[in-house]
């Protein structure tokens, strides 16, 4: 079995997380040198967009515009802060949301926009960017699933950009974010309150190390093959399985849970892979999902006239999703409709303009993003795809 993919980091640098754990541990500190101006640290980007609304300190029944699509803590912290979700729906085949309908639903509540690149797309920003340059509005931008190091810092227009690197994320250090704040005067805000949260226990953090070696083991072919067929075996759900290993802040009560500082390690692990981040990994899912999606039917590409398109995921769109997966699986190939915890707000206002068809997570299928795969291996793939989805 063909795992859906890997975890973004190597096993050297696992052993240096561990190792920055032990030195904590012993109390052997190490100083770090500082990043650029106005970036912090932070838990996650939900942490970082917890602080930063805290900052913000906007009124009870302010509206913030978003994106329709992302993961429901989000949605969740704006309703925690008394805020009100105005949601745009996402344009299948850009995986950008109309600048249009964002002008159109901007009212004397509205305080800001956040955007949220999905699967590893960065959409246009620029006519967003203006529109809240003349509205006043605060712009924040969620880069949780289209971190691609230099290559994309965000719009420079943006007020907050923010990148995760949490446990299935590009260059990920298991947990952990970075926000690039624009705006001094509440980058300092935002970094004291930061700085007042109390650290992550160095223990859970190694933990969560040792939980990483744990599923790079298991992702191994041989070894994710025999756990795929032990789950068949025994009636476990494949996903829900899975998924046990992948979440990143399980439970009900998430404002609780964000509410902390990294630790030491956590930290040093972040500057490390930040500094030596290297943009190979990125080349070779943008080869690997070419040589997948070839001549697949326009309808089930997914973000095929976006021209800044990391593939973090590859999903497609199909009729019969449980059946393509079946398909798949029935091959060789893990595929899933559960790779992710998004989740689907009803769009405010729909635009009818030529060639905006809306994205639906109910139709979606995520491919393996294994790049180790052999040009056999893709061949075959392809053809499944084009035969499901055509």
């Amino acid at each position: 079995m063909i795992p859906r993919g890997k975890l973004d980091i190597s096993f050297s640098d696992i052993g240096t997380g561990i190792y920055y754990c032990i030195s904590k541990f012993l109390k052997f500190n190490r100083s770090l040198s500082p990043l650029k101006d106005n970036t912090l640290l932070c838990l996650s980007v939900r942490t970082g967009f917890d602080l930063t609304l805290s900052a913000l300190k906007l009124p009870a029944g302010s509206e913030i515009i978003v994106t329709n699509i992302n993961i429901p803590d989000m949605f969740a912290i704006i309703k925690a802060h008394g805020l009100v979700a105005v949601p745009i729906p996402l344009c299948k085949h850009t995986l950008g949301i109309s600048a249009r309908q964002v002008e159109a639903v901007i009212g004397p509540n509205t305080k800001a926009i956040l955007v949220t690149h999905l699967f590893g797309a960065v959409m246009d920003t620029e006519e967003l960017a203006d529109i809240a340059r003349r509205k006043g509005l605060l712009v924040i931008e969620d880069c949780a699933q289209a971190f691609i190091g230099s290559k994309y810092t965000g719009n420079k227009q943006s007020d907050v950009v923010m990148y995760s690197f949490g446990l299935i994320k590009t260059n990920t250090t298991l947990t952990g974010a970075m926000l690039q704040i624009n705006n001094q005067v509440l980058c300092t805000d935002v970094s004291a309150l930061n700085d007042a949260l109390p650290r992550q226990k160095t223990r859970l953090y190694l933990k969560k190390l040792f939980k990483g070696l744990l599923i790079k083991i298991l992702t191994l072919k041989i070894i994710y093959s025999l756990l795929y067929r032990f789950s068949r075996a025994k009636g476990i759900d494949f996903d829900d399985l899975l998924s046990g290993f992948s979440k990143g802040f399980p439970g009900t009560d998430v404002m609780k849970k964000i509410r902390f500082r990294p630790c030491v390690p956590n930290e040093q692990l972040m500057h490390t892979r930040l500094t030596h981040f290297s943009d190979k990994q990125i080349k070779k899912r943008k080869d690997l999902a070419t040589d997948l999606l070839r001549n697949i039917s326009p309808d089930a590409e997914i973000g095929k006239r976006n021209i800044n398109h990391a593939h973090w995921v590859l999903p497609v769109q199909c009729k019969d999703p449980e059946l393509f997966i079946s398909r798949l699986r029935a091959n060789g190939f893990d595929a899933t409709a559960k790779a992710s915890s998004l989740v689907q707000l009803p769009a405010s206002t729909i635009d009818h303009e030529d060639n905006y068809d809306l994205l639906q997570l109910e139709h979606l299928v995520y491919l393996p993003m294994f790049t180790g795969m052999s040009k056999h291996k893709r061949e075959e793939l392809n053809l499944l795809i084009n035969q499901s989805t055509g």
